[in-house]
């Protein structure tokens, strides 16, 4: 994400989307009343439209809408806002909505939290960031994932087809690594973690780093226990993707829900929005945790938490760690101190 201009005594932030998890920042920043601008296309109306039953010609218009709802899907690489016409050359109070893509510009006009201002600077930053692709394998079977800032996307497995043991040198399983290694070099990651139990991910090394070189250019290999989606949850969950990939959004917030889940059982967490609500009274929260969707109903207590010093995190929902959050009622504190 790009800032293209910023007003802040005025509230306004004008924006360019670079990456496709721009879409969900966004998602998180824009709330309901909020003005949101940008260049559309739009049917200008006349009283013969009526009648007249052929379709009309769009026109491009900058429009700015009052948003009254977001739909942002899963891996997805676009935004949907929901508004009515606040500023346009025609049909002020009519309802419009906004596909905001990659490359996309946006102009938004609300009364910014210092979490949303935040989270902003951390998307701006993000955007900089190299992609990266995950494997996680074993002899059998491997699963590649592109890691976003709210969760990993599965984007393939490859089966090796091959059991026993007469099967477990590289030599014998070539075509398993080969079949790895191009729908790696489709993804164009920049860099490639790899981790697996056993010998397999060493393996899929020696054979990229001879057949693909550029594919296997920037790779950094990891053992995990498991395999698969749960070997990468593992990676996550030990720090393994944030010691590679610095401020890596994903891996931050894996690592906070960890600490959270820990702090419980020694008395240094609460969780659930009545004991948590309590701590932040007694100015106790030092870093609050929150899951997307609590946000919108629950700003004032993340207001009133920030004014008491604690730091604010909103928790992506559509991952694992987001999931522990949300079975603790999608809530929960460190704390400076232990409470009753």
């Amino acid at each position: 994400m790009k800032i293209l201009y910023q007003d802040t005594k005025k509230g306004v932030i004008k924006l360019r989307l670079q990456t496709m998890d721009d879409c969900w920042h966004l998602y998180n920043i824009l709330e309901k009343g909020d003005l949101a601008g940008a260049v559309t296309q739009r049917t200008k109306q006349s009283s013969s439209d009526k009648i007249r039953s052929a379709k009309q010609e769009k026109e491009t218009v900058f429009l700015t809408l009052v948003v009254e709802s977001l739909e942002f899907q899963k891996f997805s690489d676009r935004l949907r806002i929901h508004g009515v016409i606040h500023e346009g050359p025609f049909d002020h109070g009519s309802h419009h909505s906004f596909n905001i893509l990659v490359g996309s510009e946006l102009t938004i006009t609300k009364d910014w939290s210092s979490y949303q201002l935040m989270r902003l600077k951390e998307a701006v930053t993000a955007s900089r960031q190299p992609r990266a692709v995950i494997v996680s394998l074993d002899d059998d079977e491997a699963t590649i994932g592109m890691l976003h800032h709210y969760g990993v996307e599965e984007v393939a497995t490859v089966q090796s087809h091959r059991h026993g043991k007469m099967y477990k040198t590289p030599d014998t399983s070539k075509d398993y690594y080969a079949e790895i290694a191009s729908k790696l070099e489709h993804l164009h990651g920049e860099i490639l973690i790899i981790v697996g139990p056993g010998f397999a991910k060493d393996h899929l090394v020696s054979y990229g780093k001879q057949n693909k070189k550029d594919v296997f250019f920037q790779c950094l290999v990891a053992p995990t226990g498991q395999p698969g989606m749960t070997g990468i949850t593992e990676a996550l969950n030990r720090g393994i993707v944030e010691q590679i990939i610095k401020d890596s959004r994903l891996a931050l917030e894996t690592r906070l829900v960890e600490q959270l889940l820990g702090g419980i059982v020694t008395n240094q967490a609460t969780y659930g929005i009545t004991e948590v609500e309590q701590a932040i009274h007694q100015g106790a929260v030092d870093i609050l945790l929150v899951t997307h969707h609590m946000v919108r109903q629950n700003e004032s207590l993340l207001k009133m938490a920030e004014e008491k010093g604690a730091r604010v995190h909103v928790i992506s929902g559509l991952h694992e760690a987001g999931e522990k959050l949300d079975g603790l009622g999608g809530i929960g504190a460190l704390l400076r101190y232990r409470i009753q």
